[in-house]
């Protein structure tokens, strides 16, 4: 059976969200090999791909956010337990699986990567799978979220309180992240300094559920949106700390206006499109394999560098801009098809939603 899971719950404006945040890291960490493409613009944009994540982080916050808010809406409780039982399925068997086979090949030497991912610390502890850093972020902030969650509904305090905590806590976040880069030290790969794109992305959900007419005027909201969309871009672009490595980061500012033009892009994404194209439908269908794609991007360059050395000279460039992502989508499309979904069914009969989802995106 290779039916997807939930199908008929799937938005595809979500997917298609999903879809830019993955090309976006591919071209990203593919850049490297684009030798196509001299123009210093140009790898400059390339070079800005690392913004992907920041995109998956406003869009993870809205869709966890959106299933746990939609059930205290619906019953005015939480089953943070059940809701993290649901996450372990929907998230630790692929990563597993490619922690597994990562031992296996061993590549890597054990104590590069394995206690570190197995812990899901390795965004504070330095691991040879660098990629999966923002995966331990997520983590902590699943687990943080439920307990609050729990907290918040267990002692009937109300959704608008949250939702201030959700906006409070993100400029904390976006203040201290900026007063350690002025000061010099690291803030790429930390939970406690990278979490604001979450909150976020909660808190915009917070909003769709309580004050659903609230979110549609932020949505209308298009020139204010779009304004903020092209000066996270102008700042991104103009900004040359951030190339080529995100973690050399030195301007204090720089991730803060990634992420509320990551919310602006969500904003202005998010609704019903009049007219669906190829290219959309295409790059909503790589937004499906998404997380697949994220585990196994890297695991290609290898096998990319093997062929690339293997071509002719006249096909080398052409072949080193374009193998990465031929090798990169169908793995990822492949181990979602063998490994996520088959756990995602087993989820559905094992702990099945409690409200109805008809209108949540399958997260």
């Amino acid at each position: 059976m290779t039916s997807q899971p939930g199908t008929e719950r799937r938005e595809i404006e979500l997917d298609f969200i999903r879809g830019i945040a993955i090309l976006l890291v591919l071209v990203f960490h593919y850049h490297p090999h684009n030798l196509l493409i001299t123009s210093e613009a140009l790898n400059r944009i390339q070079g800005a791909g690392w913004v992907g994540v920041d995109v998956f982080f406003v869009l993870s916050g809205f869709l966890v956010g959106g299933l746990m808010m939609k059930e205290w809406s619906r019953t005015g409780r939480v089953d943070s337990i059940r809701f993290l039982q649901r996450r372990a399925f929907k998230i630790w068997p692929a990563y597993y699986v490619f922690l597994l086979c990562a031992a296996i090949v061993h590549i890597r030497p054990l104590k590069s990567f394995l206690w570190q991912n197995l812990l899901s610390v390795q965004n504070y502890f330095s691991t040879s799978l660098a990629h999966t850093w923002s995966l331990a972020v997520e983590e902590h902030f699943y687990l943080a979220l439920a307990a609050i969650v729990a907290l918040w509904t267990s002692r009937r305090w109300q959704p608008a309180t949250l939702l201030t905590a959700c906006l409070l806590l993100a400029v904390l976040v976006e203040v201290l992240r900026a007063a350690l880069l002025v000061h010099g030290k690291p803030v790429y790969f930390y939970t406690h300094t990278r979490i604001d794109a979450l909150l976020l992305g909660v808190a915009l959900a917070a909003t769709r559920s309580f004050w659903p007419n609230a979110f549609k005027a932020l949505q209308r909201q298009r020139v204010l949106l779009l304004l903020v969309l092209a000066l996270g871009l102008w700042r991104l672009y103009v900004d040359h700390d951030a190339y080529p490595e995100p973690d050399a980061l030195t301007s204090p500012f720089l991730i803060t206006f990634v992420d509320y033009a990551s919310v602006a892009l969500l904003l202005l994404l998010y609704r019903p499109a009049k007219a669906r194209g190829p290219l959309y439908r295409l790059i909503a269908r790589i937004g499906v394999f998404s997380y697949g794609i994220y585990l196994w991007h890297v695991s290609v360059e290898r096998p990319a560098n093997w062929a690339i050395a293997h071509v002719p000279h006249a096909l080398v460039a052409v072949t080193s801009t374009f193998l990465p992502y031929i090798l990169a989508i169908p793995l990822g499309i492949l181990t979602t098809r063998l490994v996520e979904w088959p756990f995602l069914r087993l989820r559905e009969r094992l702990t099945p939603a409690r409200t109805p989802e008809a209108q949540i995106p399958v997260a």
